[in-house]
């Protein structure tokens, strides 16, 4: 559990910032989270590509909704992750997303995707700048001219590494490379042929379709700690300073990166009851919910969910949360 002094530094809420939202909340919203809500017909969650973190963890809780009668049916969607959750999340296309906090920060500040609320963190992603280990790529810059893979267009990866590229001085002149949108299965499969030189990548650690790479292929992963402090800067609360171990990956040394919490979102006319009953879920079920070798995922606890990079919580949550720390 951090102090609470460093998440007061980092703009990650402590137990009393939580505890003062929740006593500036509508009451009727926070009286309605206290007691069980209806159990809907339909739960669906956003989630990302098939085989990644997002969809894994998002498979786990659809089936938690359904075993806990909060949902009739419940579904993990296929998507090409953040940004395209938060459109269908708008569109009531699913009630709930997974989405990166940099992305809903950005989604929150254009309002152009309505008004998302988190129900917490629930894991924290991993950049990872990943080349062929017979690459002469050994540091940010020397990606000028390359071949780039910079994640799927609007997904988290691509947004926040567009932002590395602009921090690192490589989106001008002859110093950009040359990018390429693709998602994580195609951007590793272009990394493989040889189609790219190296491939940006967002996910909990270890992403399992990276490891599978690596026992066939030399792999380096680029470290990005230069960039982060001017990151800190410019995006307060967003970005922590993360560590990628030595043997994460097979064969694969030790990279400083960056990371982003995850966050469980619903629309802000989620019901304050179903959010309630969601968060204990998350936190009373949560064995259920970490997907097998997933090393990098948060716990489920009160003290880890409610640190949402300075996103704010859905009422219901609040409530929850309360109640949960007694």
């Amino acid at each position: 559990m951090l102090e609470r002094r460093r998440l007061e530094m980092s703009g990650i809420p402590t137990r009393r910032a939580v505890l003062g939202y929740a006593l500036a909340a509508p009451a009727a919203a926070l009286l309605a989270g206290c007691t069980p809500g209806p159990r809907h017909d339909r739960l669906d969650i956003a989630a990302g590509e098939s085989g990644g973190m997002y969809f894994e963890f998002a498979t786990l809780l659809s089936q938690a909704l359904v075993r806990s009668n909060i949902a009739e049916h419940s579904s993990a969607l296929q998507t090409e992750a953040s940004a395209q959750n938060l459109h269908l999340l708008a569109k009531q296309e699913a009630s709930l997303s997974l989405a990166l906090a940099d992305t809903v920060a950005q989604c929150r500040a254009a309002a152009n995707e309505g008004n998302p609320l988190a129900l917490g963190r629930v894991y924290q992603n991993y950049f990872h700048c990943i080349v062929r280990a017979d690459a002469p790529i050994r540091t940010l810059p020397d990606l000028a001219g390359r071949r780039l893979g910079t994640g799927a267009a609007g997904s988290g990866t691509w947004v926040t590494g567009q932002r590395i590229l602009e921090e690192a001085g490589l989106k001008s002149g002859g110093n950009a490379p040359r990018e390429t949108k693709l998602g994580y299965g195609d951007g590793l499969a272009a990394l493989e042929s040889g189609r790219i030189d190296a491939l940006f990548l967002f996910g909990g650690m270890p992403v399992g379709a990276v490891s599978e790479l690596a026992a066939r292929v030399e792999l380096r992963l680029i470290g990005l700690s230069s960039v982060l402090p001017g990151l800190r800067s410019r995006y307060p609360g967003l970005y922590d300073r993360v560590m990628i171990p030595a043997g994460t990956y097979p064969g694969v040394g030790q990279a400083q990166s960056l990371g982003v919490a995850n966050l469980l979102i619903v629309p802000a006319s989620f019901p304050a009851q179903t959010a309630g009953q969601v968060v204990r879920l998350l936190v009373e079920r949560a064995q259920e919910l970490i997907p097998p070798g997933s090393a990098g995922i948060q716990y489920l606890t009160p003290q880890t969910l409610i640190s949402t990079a300075g996103q704010p919580l859905h009422p219901g949550a609040i409530q929850a949360y309360r109640e949960l720390h007694g």
